[in-house]
Order: C-alpha cells, then sequence, then structure tokens
C-alpha cells in the first residue's frame, strides 16, 4: 500500500492559495539538486548549488537532519554523487578558473569519506562504484594519448586513490565500458572521427563485435544485463522507424524485440529496486507508461503501484540500496520541478522526503499539453504548448531549442516555459525535424536543411497555435538559443510578416563561419559532423544565413551573446550586427563579456532574462485578464 502519497497532496492542497511566482523565485537554484541513498541506506547525500559553489549534504535518512556538509570551496561544484561505499563518496567536479563564468570539468574526480576526510583529487570515470565492494572501485582511465583521441583501459583502484590495478584494455580508441551488476566488464563501445560506432561484447575473455555502424548503419547502445548474465538488453537503432529494445543471448547472438512503439523512441530506462538489471522503458509524450520486458518480473508489481499513485506525473527511481530494500523516487511535471520520496519496497510505505524547490507551488504554474500536427509536406511534428492561466488570447512565444540534433523538447518543468508563462505569455515549443525522439530517420530528415524544412516546421507549428491555440495571432515572437537563436533570425527573414520581435541568443548566423570560428571545426569528429549536418555548399550556406538577408528583416531584435563562447564564437554576433547596421536596422543587445554558451553568473541570468521580459513587454503589449466569475 503506498499511503503517503496521498497524505503529501492532501497537505499541497491545504497551502495557502497561489501566487504567480517571481522571476527572482523562477531563477532560484534549488534547495535540493539530487538525492543518493548509501549504500546501507542509513545516509541521503544531496547535491545543494550555490552561485560559488555546489556542496554535498549528508543526511540521516530516519529524519533528515543535516549529518555534515562536504565543501570543495570557493567556485568549485559537485556535479554528481557516486557512493563507492558506506563511508565514501565519489563526485565529478568543475571549477571556474580564468575571468570565464562557466565551470569546466577537464576530467576531475574527487572522492571523500563521508566525515569530510581524506579528500582526493584525481582523474578518470568511475565505470562501477562496485558497492559489494567496500574498498574498491572500477574507473576508465587513457592509457596511451594518440592523434585520435586516448587509449583507454580499466583499473580496479582502492577507495583512497593510492593503489589500482589494471583489469583491461578498451578494444578501440576513446573507449567506454558497461558492466554486469557483479562489476565485471562486458561491454565496450565508441565512435570514430567520422561518428561510425562499434559495440563490443566481453565473452570468455575476449572482445567480440556485435555491431558495427559501418555495416548495420545504425547505432547501438548497450543498457545492461540480466541478473543470471545469460542475456544483454541493447537499446537498438532502426533506419526507418523508431528505436527498440532487444535482448541478446549472450551464448547464441540471437536478439529478441522486447519493447517497441510506432511512433516513440524509449523516453527512459526502467531498472530492478536493486539496481542491478533493466526490466522496462517509459513511453510518453506527457506522464510516461512502462514497458516491461517481462511482465511477470517480480518489480514490476510494486512500480506499477507506485506509478498509480501519481497520476498525470512523471516518476523516477533515482537511487537505492545494496539490498534494494529502500529505495529513492522523484515525482515531477509540467508544473513541478520535482520532490523526492523514501520507499519502502518491502512494506510499500512511501515517505515524502522534499520538494526540490519548496517555494514553488503546482497550482501557481501553467501546464503543457502535447500536440501533435502534420507540416505543410505531410511529416508529423509534436511539441507542446503551454497557455497562461486567467489570460485572454494571450501573446504567443515560439521558443525554439538549441542542438539543433539529437536533442529536444520534453514535457516536463521548463523553467523559461514558466517564466513567459508567468508573465502571461503563451509557450510554443516544437519538436522539428532533426529533433530526437522519433528515430534515427527522423533526425537525419533535417541534415543539411538549416533554414529550409527544419525552418518550415517551425512556421507551420506557429500558424497552427495561431488558428488552434487560443492565442493572439498578431503578437507572437520567435525565441532561440545556439540553433534556436539562428532558428529565430531565420524566421524572420522567412515569415518578416509572422513574427513581431525576435530574441537571438549565441546563434550561428553566418552559417560558413561555423567553418572557421568555434570549437566544433577544430576536431576531426566536429569537422566531419559540420559537413554532413550542415553541408559543404559554402554559396548555399550563406543563402541560408541570416546574416545576407538583414534588409529584409521588419521584426523588432535583440540580440545575446557571450563574449567568451568556444562553441558558437562571438564573430557570428559581429557579423549579424554588421550587416543590420548596414542595413539601417536597429537592434537591441546584450554581450556580458565573461559569458561563454550560456549563462553561469547569477547576476547575468538574472539581468538577461530581465532585458528578455522587457524586449517582450515592449513589443508585445500587455496582456489581458480573463474577469473571475462572480462568486469565485
Amino acid at each position: 500500500m503506498l499511503w503517503c502519497a496521498g497524505n503529501a497532496m492532501a497537505a499541497e492542497a491545504g497551502r495557502t492559495g497561489p501566487a504567480v511566482p517571481s522571476l527572482d523565485d523562477l531563477l532560484r537554484l534549488p534547495a535540493y539538486a539530487s538525492m543518493q541513498l548509501s549504500p546501507n541506506g542509513k545516509y541521503i547525500a544531496a547535491l545543494v548549488p550555490f552561485d560559488d559553489r555546489t556542496v554535498i549534504a549528508l543526511l540521516r535518512t530516519a529524519d533528515l537532519s543535516v549529518e555534515r556538509m562536504i565543501d570543495p570551496g570557493h567556485e568549485a561544484y559537485m556535479e554528481s554523487i557516486i557512493w563507492a561505499s558506506d563511508r565514501r563518496i565519489y563526485s565529478h567536479a568543475s571549477f571556474r578558473w580564468g575571468e570565464r563564468s562557466q565551470p569546466y570539468a577537464l576530467g576531475s574526480l574527487i572522492a571523500v569519506d563521508v566525515d569530510g576526510r581524506n579528500k582526493k583529487l584525481f582523474y578518470g570515470d568511475v565505470i562501477d562504484p562496485l558497492v559489494d565492494d567496500p574498498d574498491y572501485v572500477l574507473i576508465r582511465t587513457c592509457k596511451k594519448e594518440l592523434i585520435r583521441g586516448c587509449m583507454t583501459q580499466v583499473e580496479r583502484m582502492r577507495n583512497d586513490g593510492l593503489r589500482s590495478e589494471r583489469v583491461l584494455d578498451g578494444p578501440i580508441v576513446n573507449a567506454a565500458f558497461g558492466t554486469d551488476h557483479r562489476g565485471e566488464v562486458r561491454f565496450s563501445w565508441a565512435s570514430d572521427d567520422d561518428d561510425i560506432q562499434k559495440v563490443f561484447l566481453r565473452k570468455d575473455g575476449q572482445w567480440t563485435l556485435i555491431n558495427d555502424e559501418a555495416v548495420s548503419g545504425v547505432e547501438v547502445s548497450p543498457l545492461g544485463m540480466s541478473a543470471d548474465g545469460r542475456a544483454a538488453y541493447l537499446l537498438s537503432e532502426r533506419r526507418e522507424g523508431t528505436d527498440v529494445v532487444e535482448r541478446m543471448d549472450v551464448a547464441s547472438g540471437s536478439r529478441t524485440v522486447v519493447a517497441e512503439n510506432t511512433t516513440l523512441d524509449p523516453e527512459s530506462v526502467v531498472w530492478s529496486f536493486d539496481g542491478r538489471e533493466p526490466i522496462g522503458v517509459r513511453y510518453g509524450l506527457e506522464a510516461t507508461a512502462i514497458t516491461f520486458f517481462d511482465d511477470a518480473h517480480p518489480h514490476a508489481a510494486l512500480m506499477r503501484d507506485l506509478e498509480a499513485s501519481f497520476p498525470g506525473e512523471q516518476l523516477r527511481v533515482v537511487s537505492r540500496s545494496r539490498n534494494g530494500e529502500r529505495a529513492i523516487a522523484w515525482v515531477g511535471s509540467d508544473r513541478d520541478p520535482g520532490r523526492f520520496y523514501l520507499l519502502d519496497t518491502g512494506s510499500g510505505d512511501l515517505r515524502l522526503l522534499t520538494p526540490s524547490r519548496p517555494w514553488l507551488r503546482a497550482e501557481s504554474l501553467a501546464r503543457s499539453r502535447s500536440f501533435t500536427i502534420a507540416a505543410r509536406d505531410g511529416v508529423p511534428l509534436q511539441g507542446y504548448l503551454t497557455l497562461p492561466a486567467k489570460v485572454s488570447a494571450p501573446p504567443l512565444v515560439v521558443l525554439v531549442h538549441g542542438g539543433p540534433f539529437w536533442t529536444r523538447d520534453e514535457w516536463g518543468y521548463d523553467m523559461e516555459t514558466q517564466i513567459l508563462a508567468a508573465h502571461g505569455y503563451a509557450v510554443l515549443r516544437v519538436n522539428f525535424r532533426g529533433s530526437s525522439g522519433h528515430g534515427r530517420a527522423f533526425v537525419e530528415s533535417g541534415y543539411r536543411r538549416w533554414g529550409r524544412e527544419m525552418q518550415d516546421d517551425v512556421t507551420d507549428a506557429t500558424r497552427w497555435a495561431i488558428r488552434e491555440g487560443g492565442v493572439s495571432p498578431e503578437r507572437v515572437c520567435i525565441w532561440g538559443s545556439s540553433y534556436g537563436g539562428y532558428a529565430a533570425l531565420m524566421g524572420t527573414v522567412r515569415e518578416p510578416d509572422l513574427y513581431r520581435c525576435a530574441v537571438g541568443v549565441a546563434g550561428p548566423y553566418d552559417l560558413p563561419t561555423l567553418f572557421k570560428w568555434g570549437d566544433v571545426q577544430r576536431s576531426r569528429h566536429g569537422e566531419a559532423w559540420l559537413k554532413q549536418s550542415v553541408g559543404t555548399d559554402m554559396a548555399e550556406l550563406s543563402e541560408r544565413s541570416p546574416t545576407r538577408h538583414a534588409g529584409r528583416i521588419r521584426s523588432e531584435l535583440l540580440l545575446v551573446q557571450g563574449g567568451r563562447d568556444y562553441r558558437v564564437s562571438p564573430e557570428h554576433a559581429k557579423a549579424m550586427r554588421r550587416a543590420l547596421e548596414s542595413a539601417g536596422k536597429k537592434y537591441q543587445g546584450y554581450f556580458p563579456s565573461q559569458e561563454t554558451h550560456s549563462f553561469y553568473n547569477e547576476g547575468n541570468r538574472k539581468e538577461y532574462y530581465s532585458r528578455v521580459l522587457s524586449f517582450l513587454g515592449e513589443h508585445l503589449g500587455p496582456t489581458t485578464t480573463v474577469p473571475t466569475p462572480s462568486g469565485k
């Protein structure tokens, strides 16, 4: 019986009435960013972010009292929590250096005892914490530097970092590794400079190639092993259609599909409560449902019962004790950035631990609804429309995601969406061609279609929202970062009468410049990616660049660019500004010198969003509040 979930809902309903959150409320860092149980279940380690550092709070599971804070120091940031034993924690760390606001990881790991002693800093990746062996962890290290990367190896390292021994070498340059529940290395994989993947299975002491993308035409991602070690679970792409999960018999190599959906890729993996094996995947556009690989798995019934306690929300089991008797579940939604629960898997009892942002109330935030439409050429497009409460015919902001490939807009709490909705704007997000979630072919259909079908998809979704979404047809603005910044300005070029204003943040506005400036083109892999996904015809790329069409832009513009952005060089913003000035087109700008490809300084982040809101208010005008019915 999962009794505590309902009590938590009742307590939420009994709070004071909702108030629209302020910008400060929405920008405020979470009280707890993540929570992880110790192997014995007695402690919870939680990431607590501050502007100048991220610390680990060690809490007693029984009452959430703070045992101690593990502080890495000024401008050092703990990014993860890995329990290596009941007494020792590992964390990937990043550090600010020089004049950049962005912290950089540089492959750093911090290891520290729960009492704050024996802190060590070293380089490598934790492959497996070996929770059944309190003295050792498995790590990946670079054995030898090559021009093409690293020959990596697996080491069994003592928890104090003072001694390690080689376990095995990778079969390919830059190899990553995966283990089974006993800590045995079973998988290795990597992609070459041409982004061609190879995957290997460790069998009888030898590496066996199980997928070569050059032959199969698809990538395969190892998920894990069955508890008995006889089967491997693989997330497998298809040349056409969506990704599937296959169970591969280790002895024979035969594969059987155990999870598939005709329109969606798996959204996430579901693990057993002891964390020993993958048992299913989730599908869905909003609150998801689990497809189990085996409906008779002993943990399936409890997982279904657990999800049924939170209808219309997302649930993830994010941590568990060594014996699987305790687990931490995260629950969130489009209107809830998340809250953490402690689950007793024996009794089924749930205890609310804490919301991640306790100052936000779900009833004061806006709902996001999924939609599916047909593009002008019939291709199905999926996205989300968010409408502010109590606003009649609200202005619309089209929010275009970056990437643009192998990423997507998802249902769930989105800070920028809620900032806009809190100020009376409707928000449209669409997964245009190139976005992930609908199979490899859909992603690749966006290759070399910048400013064409990819842009048309955004336009078609915008026109649908105007026709069907109840928004103001004449008050529409487009806003995006990175690729989204390009799409925002290209939207004003292609559709000068559709968008009243546009906000472009760190956009690659001059496509040929991608091959001259920025960090992508500096590597062989990055250059190959640009040729594949952007194109190589420089005359055509120039034609599809906003810098070449500044004179056609009639929308009001706000340009934002970090001065130390090495992903999309400030040269793009400089070229765009020169083109606008040559065309006699005025624009507003915000160019913080110490920021990179995003905003990491608290003051700069607030200034950025304040300027965007001021810009939108200036050009989209005030919102009209819906009258409250009499007696309400």
